[in-house]
């Protein structure tokens, strides 16, 4: 029996929402350039965490062994081992990612923020292990305390320093009151240990993450690593002011969309009725809930963006159109490679995000010739629709999709040109030509909708039993 899902899902809608308050907090009290000093302190921090991912949580979860006393000491070993190996990266390249940002006052800021994953490091992973009994309730506190004393200590020291440095605190804190639940709440004592078959066992597991994980770093976040050295921290602060307010629903659907999905695709594997059925009913919702991200941001973020930054955050709406299908088409990737997961065909994940890199040299090529925010984004747009459609060609040649299933990314793809182009032509002020454009994405949205009419009215009836249900 699952214990805590209510309150880990509740946990998870908090730490999403903590992060946008916080974003919104710095906005309103530094401005876009200390904004973006922030923004470019947060990315470096994830960057060094991306590539020396071992996945020791969910191991922890997921291995045969990993209730066993010894595996437990030995995989927190390997993160405690990991928090310091950041820390010391982090002070060892500080001046030169300093001068890659072109501030050179990041550098002691670089160094301070190491010590947030060099305390997160000794966190008790028994949070983690008692999931395989279905027991959510310690991580689930764990979140809650963690972000709401992040959000309070990132606030307070933005009132008192005014400067990009709150972040640090915010990071530190939150690290701290991570370690300080798990262990409070932990069941079996922390403890180090090595045993030559356990570390051969997580090794084998971790080695292929560190590799997935840098081209995972570059496909998810080398926009705004390209944004910031090219245009500078304000820059990069007002376009991650607008991508945040997209990137959080998109993560909580995200997360949902393999929570539900990846049991029923791996459990159908031997039945290809339903693999085909389950195969069917993800593709046809990760297509409504994508064509719904690019036309609701793009109508909500010109309105939202300038109410919560303030007016000097607000963007031209072509720019706001090409983050939004930017954004809900790496939303839309997680259709191909949910199937690969749910497949066993893993591989595929990884070669997906090599072929996401396709957008890294697209985009410094169309900055070099156009020196705009539209075209670094452009290119990186280009690199998702490669990788969406590498994953579906792989999964087809190994009789994971069928061919038809592709209209689906057709169908996508006329409704992201047509709404970039519209917003582009409302904006130079062509009327006539954005509104026969908006003409175009409405008749396409409808097109969609009337193609993944089943799973409309299969949600439609979900929704009705469920309102039955309560009542």
């Amino acid at each position: 029996m699952r214990k805590g899902g209510k309150a880990y899902f509740a946990a998870s809608l908090v730490a999403q929402g903590s992060a946008l308050a916080r974003y919104v907090i710095l906005a309103r009290l530094l401005g876009e350039e200390q904004l973006g000093l922030a923004a470019m302190l947060i990315l470096t921090a994830q960057f060094f965490d991306s590539i020396s991912d071992t996945g020791s949580d969910r191991f922890i979860v997921q291995d045969a062994a990993g209730d066993t006393p010894m595996m437990q000491k030995v995989v927190q070993s390997a993160l405690a081992a990991r928090g310091l190996l950041i820390a010391i990266a982090l002070a060892a390249s500080s001046g030169l990612l300093a001068g890659l940002y072109k501030q050179p006052d990041l550098r002691w800021a670089l160094v301070a923020v190491g010590l947030a994953p060099l305390i997160g490091g000794l966190v008790n992973l028994d949070l983690r292990r008692v999931q395989r009994q279905s027991d959510f309730r310690p991580e689930s506190l764990a979140i809650l305390v963690s972000e709401s004393v992040s959000l309070v200590a990132t606030s307070v020291a933005a009132l008192i320093t005014r400067d990009h440095t709150a972040v640090i605190y915010g990071l530190v804190l939150r690290a701290a009151a991570l370690v300080a639940v798990s262990h409070l709440t932990a069941k079996r004592s922390y403890a180090w240990g090595f045993g030559r078959a356990e570390a051969r066992a997580f090794s084998v597991f971790a080695a292929p993450l560190f590799l997935n994980g840098f081209f995972l770093f570059l496909g998810s976040q080398g926009d705004r690593v390209m944004i910031g050295s090219a245009l500078g921290p304000a820059q990069l602060g007002q376009y991650s002011a607008v991508l945040l307010l997209i990137l959080y629903p998109t993560s909580v659907a995200s997360r949902f969309l393999i929570g539900i999905h990846l049991p029923n695709l791996s459990a159908s594997r031997l039945e290809p009725a339903a693999l085909e059925d389950a195969r069917q009913r993800l593709g046809s919702q990760t297509l409504i809930l994508s064509a719904t991200l690019v036309i609701g941001f793009t109508l909500a973020a010109p309105i939202f963006v300038p109410l919560l930054y303030g007016a000097r955050f607000g963007q031209p709406l072509q720019i706001i159109a090409l983050i939004a299908v930017l954004q809900s088409t790496r939303f839309m990737r997680f259709w191909p490679t949910t199937v690969a997961v749910g497949s066993g065909n893993s591989v595929i994940v990884l070669l997906n995000n090599i072929a996401r890199m396709v957008g890294l040299p697209l985009a410094l090529l169309a900055f070099n010739q156009f020196q705009s925010l539209e075209a670094v984004i452009a290119g990186f747009i280009v690199g998702e629709f490669v990788a969406l459609a590498a994953a579906l060609l792989l999964l087809k040649r190994a009789g994971d999709v069928q061919l038809r299933e592709f209209r689906r990314t057709g169908y996508y793809l006329a409704l992201c040109i047509a709404s970039v182009a519209a917003a582009w032509s409302l904006q130079a002020g062509d009327v006539v030509a954005g509104d026969i454009l908006v003409g175009t994405v409405l008749v396409i949205a409808g097109g969609i909708l009337f193609a993944e009419r089943r799973t409309l009215v299969e949600t439609s009836d979900f929704i009705r039993q469920r309102l039955r249900h309560k009542t």
